[in-house]
């Protein structure tokens, strides 16, 4: 059954995934993108009022267009200016991307609106795809790139200014070279920006802007905003129907009575500390007076050192529990945070038999949390932050008695006061509400608090924080974050784009390892910790995103420094000293890749931003709440949770010293790992055995146990075929063993094969494939995304350039590469895109190919021979695609060829005759038509332009991963 979907059946679709019907502005957006098919510039709504249904509409409005996705948007990016520890917004996602799941499967006769929305979305993303996936991006982590699976899967993204920011510029940080212009591709084109409270994001909207007006870039930006402190061509307010819809109503109209507390003098956290912890208590105690027996108070605060000092003062409080939100923390570490709040949620029926609870928390509490507290403590902010915080105050208008109160420092409201984060805004805010508050007091409801301001004659776009600008993004900007391959000597720095020139840059993510010691970090390391790292890598939830200036600090032992941080980009605070040579500071490993020169041990002074550190367990410096720089206590290990959405696909177990809990124990571990011949298969059930062995209390170890790898080596049992054994730490210090084909019963991550990405993966399957099946595998699947996207005129340029991209691989060298080395074992037949067993760079080395060798190089002077290419429309644009499919030669590659061989007959073609004279793309003589490489990049980019011709990279580049994932999974994994 196919329905004609219409804008009408929004309210059928809303109630089958939320069990309510939308709110009357809800269904407007969507009427109005039914109509017209342009997004507002702005959603200027009240906090509580349901912004992130933005998403629902979104995705309806892509279900009207799915055949002509180009008119919606794929890709609804979904960006917030800080970090979170609830993502509110991700979990509504999770919901949808849910229901349309159930909604593929349901019954006939329950037939929908959700089920044609379900169904239209999944003839999109195509048979292998869901009808929607859901993705967080919180720092990322090289060769981790679930969402990037093919250009027409309708996507959800919730993430960050600097993730999203980084990624649409060519500068994804935690994003390997070679990927970053698959994501500018896949970003910059097709794509929706819902920009969330952006009152410390105008510098990223400049630059949006920008990109789109001088870049071309084909992407819509809508601001979602309850204090907009700026005008707008084309905004969406509420309804008159929305102020008097009975929910609405009682949420805007709700009274949020507010004290103004006498600014506290002192300098130290402990003296403030101490005041924010008086006043929770008092506030909790006078709510359970008056009714509220299981009251949720909140305590905000502006500085991360100030939230863990007022956690400390009321975690041991008897009549409530307490729990701290900062977002400088471990995604793993949430789930506790996550369970104490679920009471207390907007609509929650649950609360009334929950025990009281305090919630401390930094600026991460302002967005993305649907939390209703009974009372309110924060600290004086700038207007707007207030307003966002108060937000979460009786959230659902409930008739009881909510209160809150606002504590300044004294030195905070002082003349001249000026802070990192809200300039002069606290101070003129403070002063702004004592001239208005009756007897010490402030409603601070939706609209009476605006109302009573604007009463006053006070302009409240002069009390919000500054928005400061973006440096104007000029034309050649463009061009040089363009070229990812290699990166231009001068290379404007993204992070001023993203937060003006006064904010401090974007951060450093740090990922602890029990099993890596400060020894290790010495010169001369590096190799063995580049094959640990690659065998167990680091995942993007098992990080901490930091400063840049903060971890340098912490690595250099100034604790107090790095602990003056907050949950907003900042100016930076003191002067950037340059350590001596004597005073390094530790050391710690730098992750970008196996293939990435950026990959090895780093002093601080030669962090950059975007990096991934990892350092070892016993530097410290972090808990279960996240970020703790004066903590000298070892932080536990949680890569083995981290990595558990992707043991489907692929699972790691490592067996070191430390994660053993005796001596005795130890040594029949070690027994075991230093025999000859060790069977991965075998081992896992003798380890087991072996960890089970009860020793006495003295014999236990007196460290503490920092991960357990009983559950690990379990899953482990439940491998899908051989389990290999590596020795990284030494054959006396450990072993890692790695189920290549991942677990059965374990559903895979959908992470595919990093085909263009990862070499080994390129060159590797479970099975050997022709090159000729390859190339047609491929080629049907980029003709497929492309004529999805209504690429009409680029697709048979597509469909060619896929066909061809892999023909260099016929090189007699790299088929002796690809047998291990040997010419004796190079096949007689046609030759192979993918060889059936392990990639060894010593095969490399034996077949004599020349180092940094790129068969795409050689892929390209073979298509210029071809008789197909005769039939392309641009043949420019075929060459092109063919020769950066491995986000290479963008627009340089990096090595010299002088003795090839001649291919061997493939692709329709029995007999290649490359002429002498003709130069591949890695050489300066490459000519067409009068232009070298670099020209050809140049003149593409005009006529595409630069994200377009990014986009057109992504279509090819993913058909490849998910041809080489399909060609790589077995019959039981195409079961599982």
């Amino acid at each position: 059954m196919i329905m004609d979907l219409r804008p009408t059946h929004f309210a059928s679709f809303f109630r089958a995934v939320h069990d309510c019907d939308p709110f009357p502005w809800q269904q407007a957006l969507v009427d109005g993108l039914a109509d017209s098919d342009a997004w507002p510039d702005m959603l200027d709504l009240p906090t509580g009022t349901g912004k992130t249904a933005a998403l629902d509409a979104a995705v309806f409005h892509l279900a009207l267009r799915f055949d002509a996705p180009a008119k919606a948007a794929l890709r609804m990016a979904f960006v917030v200016d800080r970090r979170l520890v609830v993502d509110d917004a991700y979990t509504r996602a999770e919901k949808i991307a849910l229901a349309l799941r159930c909604a593929l499967g349901g019954d006939p006769e329950g037939y929908g609106a959700i089920n044609e929305v379900a169904r239209r979305l999944q003839e999109l993303a195509g048979e292998d795809g869901r009808p929607l996936v859901v993705q967080r991006l919180r720092g990322g982590a090289p060769l981790e790139h679930d969402w990037a699976r093919t250009p027409t899967q309708p996507t959800i993204l919730c993430s960050t200014v600097d993730q999203v920011g980084s990624r649409l510029l060519f500068r994804g940080y935690g994003v390997s070279d070679r990927m970053k212009p698959v994501h500018a591709g896949l970003l910059g084109v097709h794509s929706l920006i819902l920009l969330d409270e952006a009152h410390l994001s105008e510098p990223f909207r400049q630059t949006l802007d920008a990109v789109q007006r001088i870049g071309g870039a084909k992407f819509h930006v809508t601001v979602l905003t309850a204090t907009p402190g700026a005008s707008a061509e084309r905004p969406l307010s509420l309804t008159p129907a929305d102020r008097t819809h009975v929910e609405l109503k009682k949420r805007i109209e709700a009274r949020k009575t507010t004290s103004l507390g006498k600014p506290i003098r002192g300098e130290g956290d402990e003296v403030v500390a101490k005041a924010f912890a008086d006043e929770a208590r008092a506030m909790a105690g006078r709510l359970r007076e008056h009714g509220v027996a299981s009251a949720a108070v909140g305590v905000v605060v502006n500085r991360v050192a100030l939230a863990r000092s007022v956690f400390e003062a009321l975690e041991d409080d008897g009549n409530a529990d307490a729990v701290l939100m900062i977002g400088r923390s471990r995604s793993v570490d949430r789930g506790m945070i996550v369970e104490k709040l679920t009471p207390f949620r907007t609509g929650e029926e649950a609360r009334a038999e929950a025990k009281p609870l305090f919630v401390i928390a930094t600026q991460c509490l302002e967005v993305g949390v649907d939390l209703d507290l009974d009372g309110l403590v924060t600290q004086a902010a700038s207007l707007d932050a207030l307003r966002q915080r108060f937000g979460r105050l009786n959230r659902a208008g409930r008739p009881v008695d909510a209160e809150g109160a606002i504590l300044a420092r004294a030195k905070d409201v002082a003349k001249k006061a000026h802070d990192p984060v809200y300039g002069d805004r606290i101070r003129l805010t403070w002063e702004a509400l004592q001239g208005v508050a009756e007897g010490s007091q402030v409603d601070f409801g939706a609209e009476a608090l605006p109302n009573c301001l604007k009463g006053a004659g006070i302009d409240t776009d002069s009390l919000a924080a500054e928005r400061p600008d973006a440096p104007v993004v000029m034309p050649a900007y463009l061009d040089l974050w363009s070229q990812t391959s290699p990166r231009p000597a001068v290379d404007p720095e993204i992070a001023l784009f993203l937060h003006g020139a006064e904010r401090v840059a974007a951060g450093v993510a740090i990922v602890w390892r029990s099993d890596i010691f400060e020894t290790d970090l010495e010169d001369g390391a590096e190799t063995n910790l580049k094959e640990l790292i690659r065998l167990v890598p680091p995942r993007a939830a098992e990080a901490v995103e930091v400063p840049l200036w903060t971890v340098r600090a912490w690595l250099r032992n100034a604790k107090d420094r790095a602990a003056e941080i907050s949950d907003v980009p900042e100016r930076e605070t003191g002067a950037r000293e340059a350590s001596p040579t004597w005073e390094l500071g530790r050391r710690a490993f730098r992750w970008a890749g196996t293939d990435d020169p950026r990959t090895r041990v780093i002093d601080p002074d030669e962090l950059r931003t975007g990096d991934m550190l990892i350092v070892p367990s016993e530097y410290g410096g972090c808990d279960t709440f996240g970020w703790k720089p004066h903590s000298a206590d070892p932080v536990r290990d949680v890569a083995d949770e981290a990595a558990k959405p992707y043991r489907g696909r692929r699972c790691a177990v490592r067996i070191a010293r430390d994660l053993v809990r005796s001596d005795t124990q130890w040594e029949r571990v070690s027994a075991m790992l230093v025999a000859e011949d060790v069977d991965g298969n075998e081992l896992v059930g003798h380890l087991l055995e072996a960890l089970s062995f009860k020793t006495s209390e003295e014999d236990a170890s007196s460290g503490p146990v920092l991960r357990d790898t009983r559950e690990p080596l379990e899953v482990l049992q439940r491998a899908k075929g051989r389990i290999d054994v590596y020795f990284p730490y030494g054959r006396q210090g450990g072993a890692i063993l790695v189920a290549e084909r991942g677990i059965k019963d374990v559903p895979a991550s959908t992470i595919g094969v990093p085909a263009t990405e990862d070499d080994a993966a390129s060159h590797t399957s479970s099975n050997p494939v022709l090159l000729d099946d390859h190339g047609r595998h491929v080629a049907d699947l980029a003709e497929r995304f492309a004529r999805t996207l209504g690429l009409e005129d680029s697709a048979d340029d597509l469909r060619l350039a896929a066909y061809l991209h892999d023909a260099g691989k016929a090189d007699p060298r790299f088929q002796t590469m690809l047998s291990g080395g040997d010419p004796w074992n190079r096949p007689d037949g046609r030759p192979l895109a993918k060889s059936g067993r392990s990639w060894s760079p010593s095969a490399w080395v034996r077949s004599g190919l020349p180092q940094g060798w790129r068969h795409e190089a050689l892929s390209v002077r073979m298509a210029r021979v071809h008789p197909r290419l005769a039939e392309a429309h641009d043949p420019a644009l075929v060459l092109w695609l063919i020769g950066s499919h491995h986000g290479q030669g963008r627009p340089f590659f990096n090595f010299v060829d002088s003795t090839p061989e001649r291919p061997a007959p493939c692709l329709e073609v029995q007999d290649w005759q490359l002429p002498p004279d003709q130069a591949g793309p890695q050489s300066l003589a490459f000519d067409l038509d009068g232009a070298d490489w670099p020209s050809l990049f140049e003149d593409l980019k005009r006529r595409y332009g630069i994200w377009g011709l990014a986009h057109m990279e992504s279509i090819l580049r993913l058909a490849d991963h998910r041809a080489s994932e399909m060609e790589h999974a077995t019959e039981e994994d195409r079961g599982s």
